[in-house]
């Protein structure tokens, strides 16, 4: 480990716009989403016709349709959304997200029987719509009749891999690790394939010889069968049998048999970005979600997401929305892939687990502002945690219902609800973009991940659907379209809290006050260009609960926007300028100040910068700022090799802590360097710190 010399430097205020480099923090074109996830088949049944996939077969492990099967198609399509637009637009919905609808195989085969393709995740044909979700036609009519209702339609892509359709020559399912059986050449040199990501001279592969796992298949009909054609060269796949737990094998082996494809190769880089590129040229497709984000090399990411904001914006959509899935809920993991893979946002699984445990009590407020402070870990001069796309559950995890009926199990009907409406509370007032899994506005609970989160919408044959307990009531054997029921109510209000407040969308996030057991936690939410200053305040215990809480604008001015419990909700002026707060149990507030914040007198003081090449994450700098003002900072940080003019800007930080984390490489590489950090109010007043930075020589 190397030994450094620090210094540090104290600037006293400056009057902006001398010297300074400062940015202000980026915020995403797209906060003012409200994202609708479905999975076509389960929403709702627009086409009977369609729903055996146009399949001259009755036999469903050959057509794919059963009903009373959780596993296969249920017959909703895109006719079914198209239907559905009035109640999505009613709801609040600015976007539907849908999964693949692309051709897939209709039913493959496991040890525990054969399941049918009706998520859209096994594709064959990238270039088609499943005949069971309806046609191009239909879709085209879907994204029109969306747009006239003011809904974007955004795609979920898959690059990973496509159905299962090779199989192991040898029989060996197990991973081959390439240590020990790396990649040959056609003729049969052993070659490293990270050293050729990306370039034309890419080693020939030989399918006999080349893998591990030599690929074949079970029927020359298999030879042929994906689309485009490229697809069916074996070659274009890993090979090197099933994906286990981690590591290598994440990106390299088959997530349940699934054809891995070797997205190392320029041929399959190009080969998808046309696949999407002509999607987006025959669509007015508003955005991309990325499948398995994580299961593909960032290389591959830092070619393919360029291309497709090149191929949008040629088709007339400057803000194309891209956000990817990395299904872990540690920010330190989930924050990689925006520095080293070029994610404009991701889904923030880490939000999902800490809404959780704080709207279930299991976890204190306290534990919910500790996630918001690695917020930090996201920042870079082109993205942050603002622009996260913020869940409570999906297709793969389960439900917001299932989670908090499990963890209060001796929970009442009227506290299940109660939290369920706190846990929405909570994903469309704090920072990010909101994602509403279908049906949790319906009270579905289901009975866990994967296919036990997937109930029908229109009503379902599957029993354990059929006879589900819903949090707020509800059938769920009967259509599930109810606007009067009490979470569609309560989400449509705040939604509609959300659209009429763009601080909510777009403001500074501070946390204010944060109880170390379940009670009170409260964010200010601050329009840096109108100096509005929203409260929001929660409460996730079972009691009444009270706080005197510090606000940046006058405690005697604030005005009730919103409350989720109609009882035991009081504020007001409290001791040495604070807001004084009562909530009732498992309930929200949101208050609003429409005076300005003021200026003050009080100066903003010295700023205290330090940076360390080391930090919590791995082969990442941290870069922080300290400050005692309780004025609204952001802070810019910036880099520069000692004796240039110029600052690199690394990213600009609006909340406590103060920090940026980047990359290794996003910092010269050079002995000595000098950090600065500049510190900006509300009024456009700066200060500004500055650290010199030595590597000591001799250690190494």
């Amino acid at each position: 480990m190397p030994l450094f010399i620090l210094f540090l430097l104290l600037v006293a205020s400056i009057g902006r716009g001398e010297d300074s480099f400062f940015h202000p923090s980026v915020r995403s074109p797209r906060l003012g989403e409200v994202v609708y996830f479905l999975l076509p088949d389960r929403f709702n049944d627009g086409d009977p016709s369609n729903n055996t996939g146009k399949s001259a077969s009755a036999d469903p492990n050959e057509n794919g349709f059963d009903r009373t099967n959780p596993h296969f198609f249920h017959g909703g399509d895109l006719a079914g959304i198209s239907a559905k637009l009035d109640y999505l637009r009613d709801l609040g919905a600015t976007s539907i997200w849908m999964s693949p609808i692309f051709r897939n195989r209709v039913v493959q085969h496991y040890s525990g029987g054969p399941k049918a393709g009706y998520h859209g995740y096994w594709i064959l044909d990238f270039t088609e719509v499943d005949p069971h979700f309806g046609s191009k036609e239909e879709l085209e009519r879907l994204i029109a009749n969306a747009k006239g209702h003011g809904i974007g339609t955004i795609l979920d892509v898959v690059v990973n891999h496509t159905a299962n359709v090779i199989q192991p020559k040898n029989g060996v399912h197990d991973y081959q690790y390439k240590f020990s059986k790396p990649y040959l050449d056609a003729n049969g040199r052993p070659f490293n394939d990270r050293d050729y990501i990306n370039r034309e001279d890419f080693p020939r592969l030989d399918p006999e010889t080349s893998f591990p796992v030599p690929p074949t298949f079970l029927s020359e009909e298999d030879r042929k069968i994906k689309v485009p054609d490229w697809l069916n060269d074996p070659t274009v796949y890993h090979n090197r049998g099933d994906a286990s737990t981690g590591g290598e094998s994440a990106q390299y082996g088959d997530i349940s048999g699934l054809d891995d494809l070797f997205t190392e190769q320029p041929r399959v880089v190009r080969g998808m970005i046309d696949i999407y590129s002509n999607w987006l040229k025959e669509f007015d497709i508003t955005g991309f979600r990325l499948d398995t984000v994580k299961h593909v090399n960032n290389e591959f990411w830092q070619s393919f997401i360029p291309a497709i904001r090149d191929a949008a914006e040629k088709s007339g959509r400057k803000d194309f929305f891209i956000f990817g899935e990395v299904y872990d809920p540690d920010p330190a993991f989930t924050s990689e892939f925006a520095h080293r893979a070029s994610m404009p946002s991701l889904l923030d699984f880490g939000f999902q687990k800490a809404v959780r445990g704080f709207a279930s009590g299991m976890a204190s407020p306290a534990n919910l502002a500790a996630f918001f402070a690695k917020d930090s870990y996201y920042t870079t001069p082109a993205v942050n945690a603002y622009g996260l796309v913020t869940f409570l559950g999906n297709h793969d995890l389960g439900r917001i219902g299932y989670f908090l009926a499990n963890d209060v199990s001796s929970a009442s009907d009227d506290e299940l609800l109660a939290r369920d409406v706190l846990a929405h509370a909570v994903l469309f007032f704090t920072r990010g973009i909101p994602a509403i899994y279908y049906g949790d506005e319906q009270g579905f609970t289901g009975k866990g991940g994967d296919a036990a989160a997937r109930e029908d919408m229109f009503g379902s044959m599957v029993p354990d659907f059929a006879q589900e307990k819903r949090i707020g009531g509800g059938d769920g054997s009967a259509p599930a379209f109810n606007e009067d029921h009490p979470l569609f109510r309560e989400i449509r209000e705040m939604i509609s809290v959300r659209k009429q407040n763009p601080t909510l969308q777009r403001g500074v996030q501070v946390v204010r006050y944060a109880d170390a057991n379940p009670g009170i936690l409260a964010v200010s939410r601050v329009d840096r260009e109108r100096r509005e200053e929203m409260l929001v305040v929660f409460n996730n215990s079972g009691a009444a609960s009270k706080a005197n809480i510090k606000v940046y604008s006058s405690a005697g001015n604030w005005e009730r926007v919103f409350a989720s419990g109609g009882k035991g909700i009081n504020f007001g002026p409290g001791p040495d300028n604070q807001l004084s707060v009562e909530l009732a149990p498992w309930s929200a507030l949101v208050l609003r100040n429409p005076q300005p914040i003021e200026a003050g007198t009080e100066p903003l003081g010295e700023l205290h910068l330090e940076a360390n090449r080391n930090c919590e994450i791995d082969e990442r700098w941290e870069i922080k700022a300290e400050s005692k003002s309780d004025k609204v900072l952001s802070i810019a940080f910036g880099v520069r090799v000692k004796g240039e003019a110029n600052y690199k800007f690394l990213g600009t930080a609006d909340s406590p802590p103060y920090r940026v984390l980047p990359t290794w490489d996003k910092v010269p590489q050079a002995p000595d360097l000098e950090f600065e950090a500049v510190a900006r109010d509300l009024f456009g007043t700066e200060t500004k710190a500055d650290f010199e930075w030595h590597r000591r020589q001799g250690r190494h």
